[in-house]
């Protein structure tokens, strides 16, 4: 009987961890979907692509380095412990999958890069078999599979706007990402989430920086709303990021990139339901997808 109170207590506590794995990515997809919003925002008052983003990541590595000094100044200790390797290809993933994916928003409509952006599910679930020997069960597959189908009919897929260069943008992106979510699953092994979380941002921050004075569109020339877009977009990663992180910790990789398809989700109810653009408002043929996540 002892024995099998035990067993039954390690099984609650290992169902417990995972809902609050589920929760915490669910809650990373809320504050991603933000993003698309903010950035139309910061668009219409003047913003680059390179400035937006730039922005995000500064901000966001700004909120972690407070964070840390205040409440985990133990972490600059652990410096030389860091695997440098794994987090700068994170940050750099990162940087790339960003730029293209808000570079793609601009090429081809919003609802065709989002569905494009996030095949990046198929590739964490194949990288996940290549390289971590990740079972792909069949109940996963069709997890994948329902992910995508439902994003498709929630954020609607408009063909009037094609453009093979953003169709490019958008699949590379979501490549790009996948090895973000792989290599930051591999440091996360060494690290805790607001470390590996914080070193990421600053390595993501470093490229865009070197990207945006290279082409020259790092100009700061932007309306007082763009400012503000930018430092709330920052903020927003900086709590989307952390949570990811930990959440992908406590489910796996795959299972949190299923998941984090709350983002589309959040930022189309959102323009559903305000007057930021009107041509950022999905039609209502989209309401049914809705329902078909829900379920999901």
């Amino acid at each position: 009987m002892k024995f099998q109170g035990e067993t039954l207590g390690r099984s609650r506590s290992v169902l417990n961890r995972y809902i609050v794995g589920v929760l915490l990515v669910i809650l990373s997809g809320i504050c991603y979907g933000f993003t698309p919003v903010l950035a139309v925002y910061a668009y219409q008052g003047g913003a680059t692509v390179s400035e937006y983003v730039f922005l995000r990541y500064v901000v966001a590595s700004a909120v972690y380095l407070l964070y840390i000094t205040i409440y985990k100044r133990n972490i600059f200790s652990m410096l030389g412990k860091i695997p440098v390797v794994l987090l700068l290809a994170a940050g750099t993933s990162q940087a790339v999958a960003a730029y293209l994916y808000m570079s793609a928003v601009k090429s081809i409509s919003a609802g065709l890069a989002a569905v494009l952006f996030y095949t990046y599910i198929l590739w964490v679930a194949v990288w996940g078999f290549v390289f971590n020997k990740e079972r792909l069960k069949l109940s996963g597959i069709a997890g994948v599979a329902l992910a995508l189908i439902g994003l498709v009919m929630v954020v609607g897929v408009s063909w009037g706007k094609i453009c093979t260069i953003g169709i490019f943008m958008g699949l590379a992106a979501a490549l790009a990402l996948s090895g973000f979510v792989m290599t930051s699953n591999g440091a996360m092994k060494k690290l805790e989430p607001i470390a590996a979380s914080a070193f990421i941002c600053i390595l993501t921050a470093a490229p865009l920086f070197l990207l945006g004075s290279a082409t020259g569109t790092l100009n700061y020339q932007m309306s007082t709303v763009a400012w503000l877009a930018c430092v709330a977009t920052g903020i927003f990663t900086s709590v989307a990021l952390f949570t990811f992180m930990a959440g992908m910790k406590l489910v796996g990789s795959t299972t949190a990139s299923v998941l984090c398809t709350a983002e589309p989700v959040t930022a189309v109810g959102f323009f559903r339901t305000s007057a930021v653009t009107e041509n950022d408002n999905p039609s209502a043929a989209g309401w049914p997808g809705d329902s078909y996540w829900m379920l999901f």
